[in-house]
């Protein structure tokens, strides 16, 4: 085993040379100024360059696609998706398990072939590498071949959403590729193919889902045999950790004693479900940060070289994983303009909190109230716990009134913040009230309402209570506090008026005489959450998709609030679902044969709130 010595300090630092190289190759994967993270092409050369055991990234459709291509009757495949999600690498990677030679591919070619028994494959591993004439001549190729049963071609396409359906409209307009266009459009759109002659099949790596992606790319990574020379390291000491070690260690504890890595992909979930996608190129990039990251070394990302100052400097606790969750190790400026990073301080951790946290955290270590806690979430954690830069901190801020001292315990106190939210054991989170360290207050009903759906299980009665009196509120623009019945309002007409008198319809949240409200899943989608009422056997279900933040919208108003960071945008859309629902309260009473206007006289139904906040009717008749 080759080390060296490193003497730029008193003591002499003993590094393993394969770790170092692997460590700096993992540096790539996070968010560095170059774009070498960004291409599978380059991640190749430098695993080969520096002797690196290739990193086996989840792709469960790998193996499909093989066996597809290895049966008797193969079908053409379309891997589609964003940039990131890994289509190169399902290219390259069935090319390879298919035979293929790994020298062919590396030189590059645009469109590839191999043949497969009596039949060939095509690949293409990026339609929009393709010249116009390059593509409108394999496309007219592909959707002949993909309409004609006794075909011995096959092909497995990979572009993004937008260069998939720019390359069919620029081709020629045959029978065929129109045929074939409409079949890969509505694939795109709901999953099916909905024509029998267009054998071809298409995968959306988007709609993977990147909480299990994630959990499975950090297993890979920090059980990657790179890490092995880390023992031989002077730097692993007990007293002053690696800071890299101890990123890799909290990274890789997993279970109920360890809620980080289930708390983060909790975010990933949450932000999933409110459409912000996850790449593999992405989550690749969190964990290479997560691990690696620091202010002060180059490009805010550590090497092995690099420790040896850190820790002499007493500078270990910027290296906190649970900052570098959210990219606080870059600066401001990167942070704003990486994706990834945008995304998850949408959360707003660090940033939001709760009297009983700052309490913990401000007077914690003096108040006996707080004391047991203060030394179960704080003091239990001497390296990005209270560390004697958090201490000095706190004790300056409480004892002067400098802007200074002031503004590094706020620093300080929002690290905490970020910490708690992924290490506070689960017995505490409703003491503390964990999710209102977040802007989604109401994230954890939310979750428990998915994984309940996810289970066939019967969703809490407590979701469903606020979910229902939030859209009353909306409705009426009254503070009322019926949960049994769904009040139907209106203003005298179809405007989104703010507040609505006038009553249309009462209709019964549990199931009674056909009617329903109640909180299920998108058949379309499958998890997606939907609040669907059902008006009898004769009209539709009507459906509404729950994002968190229209989750969150709801739950804020249940309880009376009407935030002005939610309210714009889901405001909106609650009054166009009231307006989808009054017009199938109109469709219903002309199928019921009712009508207002009985012997001249007019019916007014107008909603009064009783003693008790709830809404009851009352009828005034107007002769006309």
């Amino acid at each position: 085993m080759k080390l060296y010595r490193d003497e730029r300090k008193d003591n002499k630092l003993t590094i393993n040379s394969s770790t170092a190289a692997w460590i700096r190759f993992l540096r790539n994967y996070g968010p560095i100024p170059t774009n070498d993270n960004m291409y599978d092409e380059s991640i190749q050369r430098a695993l080969k360059r520096h002797a690196i055991t290739p990193i086996k990234l989840p792709a469960p459709l790998i193996d499909k696609l093989v066996d597809n291509f290895k049966s008797p009757a193969p079908i053409s495949q379309i891997v589609t998706g964003t940039a990131g999600d890994g289509k190169t690498y399902h290219c390259r990677e069935v090319w390879m398990s298919l035979g293929g030679d790994p020298a062919l591919w590396d030189k590059g070619g645009k469109i590839q072939t191999l043949p497969i028994g009596v039949r060939s494959l095509v690949i293409v591993k990026d339609l929009s590498e393709l010249q116009q004439e390059e593509s409108a001549s394999l496309i007219a190729r592909f959707a002949h071949d993909v309409m004609n049963p006794s075909a011995t071609t096959n092909y497995l396409l990979a572009a993004n959403h937008g260069q998939l359906l720019e390359k069919l409209k620029s081709a020629k307009q045959t029978e065929e590729v129109i045929e074939v266009s409409k079949a890969i459009e509505e694939m795109l759109v709901t999953g099916i193919n909905p024509n029998r002659d267009v054998h071809v099949k298409l995968t959306d790596l988007g709609r993977s889902p990147a909480a299990k992606l994630l959990n499975q790319i950090i297993d890979t990574i920090t059980h990657h045999d790179g890490w092995q020379g880390c023992k031989d390291c002077s730097a692993n000491n007990d007293t002053d950790p690696c800071p890299i070690l101890e990123n890799r260690r909290r990274l890789m504890a997993n279970g109920p004693e360890h809620p980080f890595r289930s708390r983060l992909t909790a975010l990933i979930e949450l932000s999933e479900y409110n459409s912000n996608h996850f790449p593999v190129r992405q989550l690749l990039a969190l964990v290479a940060n997560s691990i690696l990251g620091h202010p002060d070394v180059r490009d805010r990302l550590m090497t092995c070289d690099d420790v040896p100052d850190i820790q002499k400097n007493y500078k270990t606790y910027l290296a906190s994983i649970y900052r570098n969750i959210f990219g606080d190790n870059l600066s401001r400026r990167k942070v704003e303009k990486t994706e990834l990073f945008r995304k998850l301080n949408a959360f707003g951790i660090g940033f939001e909190t709760s009297n009983q946290v700052d309490n913990l955290l401000v007077y914690g270590a003096d108040d006996p109230g707080y004391h047991t806690d203060y030394e179960t979430l704080l003091l239990s954690d001497k390296i990005y716990g209270a560390t004697p830069a958090y201490v000095s901190a706190q004790h300056a801020y409480l004892e002067g009134t400098s802007n200074t001292n002031q503004n590094n315990f706020l620093s300080e106190l929002r690290a905490q913040r970020q910490r708690l939210f992924f290490t506070m054991p689960n017995d505490m989170e409703k003491k503390y009230s964990l999710w209102h360290l977040t802007v989604f207050h109401y994230a954890g009903i939310y979750l428990d309402v998915v994984e309940k759906i996810i289970q066939g299980q019967a969703v809490p009665r407590r979701a469903l209570n606020m979910i229902v009196r939030g859209l009353n509120r909306i409705f009426t623009g009254m503070l009322v506090q019926n949960h049994d019945k769904l009040v139907l309002a209106s203003s005298g007409s179809y405007s989104q008026s703010t507040r609505s008198p006038l009553l249309d319809e009462l209709i019964s949240v549990p199931r009674h005489g056909g009617e329903s409200v109640s909180l299920g899943a998108d058949e379309t989608h499958g998890v997606n959450i939907v609040v669907r009422l059902m008006y009898g056997d004769q009209i539709p279900p009507i459906t509404l998709e729950l994002t968190p933040t229209r989750f969150e919208f709801l739950g804020r108003v249940s309880e009376g609030a009407l935030p002005s960071s939610f309210s714009l945008e889901c405001h909106e859309d609650f009054l166009a679902f009231k307006a989808r629902l009054l017009g199938e309260t109109q469709k219903r009473r002309e199928i019921d044969g009712e009508d207002q206007m009985i012997d001249g006289e007019l019916v007014l139904r107008f909603i009064d709130l009783n003693n008790d906040g709830l809404a009851v009717e009352r009828r005034v008749v107007v002769r006309v």
